[in-house]
């Protein structure tokens, strides 16, 4: 339960917090400034003017802004306790998963953690794991095995039963994603009745976008048997129900698929059989989801995590416009990479 001072705490610093989310303007004036400019903006000048690698200064201004979006959340975390810090703090565990999986595949490869400590991510103590000490696990499975000992744990044991019965970095890697997001439910499930239903529609969403993009790829990409897919998918959903899931996995295409989906979904998508357009449009439902109940929840909870898978979308496309600019890519080209496809055909958002 969210009590109310600190429900109304939330609600104050997510409605602030939110003069800091980008529009479509806002991203096209970044993409227009130059990339000395940036390196001001993000804190990597240095860099810049000693001419370091490309990869340096995309880890670098990767670090810069994961550290903002960690800030921002230990502002929203100061008041809260029980099943609602849980929820944000778990959601905001996917950093470390990232780290995780890259421990993984160092250790079926035989990598050294000095070889791999530059494509780590620095995250807080809060939800980071021992990196070294990990990897001097014997084998991946004993690495697992330790794992279980930590705020990972359901995680850890289903996916080194997995690798057990396995044995391939697939699978591995799909359950623990799977994992993840049955763990966002379980905790946004244990919160109090102020708070659940709002946040179990935002949750519900991220699940929603996860899971088609799951069946899409597993059964069409990979070759999956219905079953097998429908295995990896968490079978919940705001639109995407237990049974809808079961349906769709049966399907025979990808558009087939498509075609099953409720209406509103099925006309975001359009007539597509890429999965990176279902990947957009998924995005955009998400965004779409995520501003309305940051502006009209009452829910303070809701409204936080609102705001974080907001600022997390905004940082990924702030990265994207640096990333375009350190590879010397037109302004034009850049926008569309980042979604406006409007502005940098010369209208208006």
């Amino acid at each position: 339960m969210t009590a109310p001072v600190s429900h109304t705490y939330l609600n104050t610093r997510a409605a602030i917090l939110a003069d800091r989310l980008l529009n479509e303007q806002d991203l096209s004036d970044l993409a227009d400034q130059s990339l000395e400019h940036l390196g001001r903006d993000f804190g990597v000048t240095d860099l810049l003017e000693e001419k370091k690698s490309n990869a340096a200064i995309n880890r670098a201004v990767e670090r810069a802004l994961i550290s903002t979006l960690m800030h921002e959340l230990s502002v929203l975390l100061r008041p809260l306790k029980g099943a609602a810090r849980d929820v944000l703090v778990h959601w905001i565990r996917k950093f470390e998963l990232y780290n995780l999986k890259a421990l993984i595949r160092g250790k079926l490869n035989q990598l050294t953690y000095e070889e791999l400590r530059e494509n780590l991510y620095d995250l807080p103590a809060l939800i980071s794991l021992p990196h070294q000490e990990l990897l001097r696990a014997e084998n991946t499975a004993e690495l697992l095995r330790q794992l279980e000992k930590s705020h990972y744990a359901d995680i850890a044991r289903q996916a080194r039963r997995v690798y057990q019965e396995k044995n391939e970095p697939f699978s591995l890697d799909a359950t623990i994603d799977q994992r993840y997001y049955a763990g966002l439910l379980k905790r946004a499930r244990a919160t109090g009745p102020e708070d659940l239903k709002p946040l179990m529609k935002l949750v519900g969403t991220l699940v929603d976008q996860q899971n088609l993009l799951w069946l899409l790829r597993y059964r069409f990409g990979y070759g999956l048997s219905p079953s097998g897919t429908y295995y990896l998918l968490v079978p919940f959903g705001h639109q995407l129900s237990r049974e809808l899931l079961k349906k769709l996995v049966n399907m025979n295409s990808f558009q087939d698929v498509i075609e099953a989906l409720p209406a509103s979904l099925r006309e975001r998508i359009g007539e597509t059989d890429h999965i990176m357009d279902v990947e957009e449009a998924m995005s955009d439902e998400t965004c779409q989801k995520s501003r309305y109940l940051l502006r009209h929840s009452d829910s303070g909870l809701t409204r936080a995590l609102a705001f974080l898978v907001l600022r997390e979308i905004d940082l990924k496309r702030i990265y994207a416009i640096i990333q375009g600019k350190v590879l010397k890519l037109n302004d034009n080209l850049i926008k569309q990479g980042v979604g406006l496809h409007t502005l940098a055909e010369g209208g208006t958002s």
